[in-house]
């Protein structure tokens, strides 16, 4: 059997280490929040852009990398991501104001949009099979870990020093990682790419910033306005568009028609699922423990580090887990998990105390991880070798999206309460939001466990034969 190459390892980890720094921003400020709101005088609906608009960038980029993978080699592109991230970082640790700052995102965000399928891409093009799911949840490590540490890391470094130092500190990283990996990563572009898909990448775009924008003005506002109709019409003709598009286009920025495939189309659903509940809980549970449990900035991220090192310990080992027996154990552990982490959540939201909120965590991270590595890596075995890179470019944009789209819902919960009950009672009014959160992650989590058992169902050989005769 074809063993990994020294530079191959090399190249994956570059591209890997890039990829965590880049996805250790994206929550890594949710602990500032309330700083930040104070000293830009802002609200959260709008601080919370930091976060939701920095993955929104990123499902952006992501959308295009099918085409710039096959366009560009692989070194270039992580040599514009390096540039890129080094950029950004820099911005965002000096930028006086909000604008500038979200600014410094952005720049971050275009990186990670490159960084992360770029990674996949390499270990789907360098690892062989028998070690592909190990490589796969590795990769599923770096994704989840990185948002997991993210209020850790921002909750030490904001409650002793200054939320900047979030973004000094990867600076210098930033250049050490560049020498590493400008030599290391090396995988020629497609003598034939496919042609950009620049009407397809417009309607995504406006499409899916529609939808965040018809969350956070039901936040701000309700549904009885003309700020509220006027958005939800634009969404709706943006979404019925693309659709059009993707049915009759030559081009096509994302393969949706591997969605044909209905345990793919699952596979997908649920890989949405757990990354919507994976970024969500990280950003609210920073702002429960704050603003209704009074704890600091430290103390909330550190809520969230057990959790994290239990999930990273168990990324690998679910990936040879996948590898020798399937998906049934941890993508159905995985999920169970998930719901039962979110429910308990729900019912103690007003009860829990940093230690019950710490076990939980730790119970949804572990779930989390069972589960999610090994979702894109049955799927990405459901489709033909040169579909392998379309799986990839599809299910990274639908989990930074979820992320986004997760965290605009959950900011809009709490926002609605927040207007509702008032400045005097802002911690109640977190509460309750959170509980609200809760609930719909635990009815979200529930239908990612029916997805599941509908797949087995799938996998049957009576199933399989009817499916055929159907597509025959």
């Amino acid at each position: 059997m074809r063993e990994v190459s020294l530079r191959s390892k090399t190249a994956i980890f570059s591209v890997g280490l890039l990829t965590f720094l880049g996805i250790l921003t994206e929550t890594s400020l949710t602990v500032a929040f309330p700083i930040l709101m104070k000293e830009f005088n802002a609200s959260l609906d709008s601080v919370q852009w930091l976060t939701s608009g920095y993955l929104l960038m990123v499902t952006v980029v992501m959308c295009s990398t099918a085409y710039l993978n096959e366009r560009f080699p692989a070194q270039a592109m992580f040599r514009f991501a390096v540039v890129s991230c080094f950029l950004g970082s820099l911005l965002c640790a000096v930028a006086p104001n909000l604008a500038l700052l979200m600014t410094g995102r952005l720049l971050q965000a275009m990186a990670t949009g490159i960084a992360t399928p770029l990674m996949y891409h390499l270990i789907f093009e360098l690892i062989p099979l028998h070690r592909l799911g190990f490589y796969v949840g590795l990769a599923a490590m770096v994704v989840s870990l990185a948002p997991a540490l993210g209020p850790v890391y921002g909750g030490v470094l904001t409650n002793f020093l200054s939320w900047r130092m979030i973004f000094w500190i990867l600076v210098p990283l930033i250049a050490v990682l560049a020498v590493v990996g400008f030599k290391a990563v090396a995988l020629p572009a497609s003598e034939k790419p496919r042609r950009f898909d620049a009407i397809g990448l417009a309607l995504l775009a406006v499409s899916m910033l529609g939808m965040i924008e018809v969350v956070n003005q039901i936040g701000r506002e309700g549904v009885a306005n003309w700020g509220f109709a006027i958005r939800a019409a634009i969404t709706v003709v943006a979404l019925v568009l693309l659709v059009l598009h993707a049915m009759n286009g030559k081009r096509q920025i994302i393969n949706f028609k591997l969605l044909t495939n209905i345990v793919v189309r699952l596979r997908a659903s649920n890989y949405f699922i757990f990354q919507f509940t994976n970024i969500g809980i990280a950003f609210v549970l920073p702002m429960l423990a704050q603003k209704y449990m009074g704890t600091s900035a430290l103390i909330a991220g550190l809520i969230m580090l057990p959790g994290s090192i239990a999930g990273a310990f168990i990324s690998p080992f679910a990936g040879k887990t996948y590898d020798k027996h399937g998906p049934r154990i941890t993508i159905t552990l995985g999920n169970v998990s998930m719901m039962l982490g979110a429910a308990l959540l729900w019912v103690f939201t007003r009860s829990v105390t940093v230690l019950t909120l710490t076990l939980i965590y730790v119970f949804i991270r572990v779930g989390f991880n069972l589960g999610f590595g090994s979702t894109m890596s049955d799927a990405t075995k459901r489709v033909d070798p040169a579909e392998k890179g379309d799986v990839n470019t599809m299910f990274n944009t639908f989990q930074q999206y979820a992320g986004s789209l997760g965290t605009s819902v959950l900011a809009a919960a709490i926002t609605g309460y927040q207007g509702r009950m008032g400045a005097a009672n802002a911690g109640e009014a977190v509460a309750s939001g959170s509980q609200l959160d809760f609930l719909m992650l635990t009815v979200l989590a529930f239908i990612g466990v029916v997805l599941t058992l509908l797949t087995y169902r799938l996998d049957s050989p009576k199933a399989k034969n009817v499916i055929a005769k159907v597509h025959g």
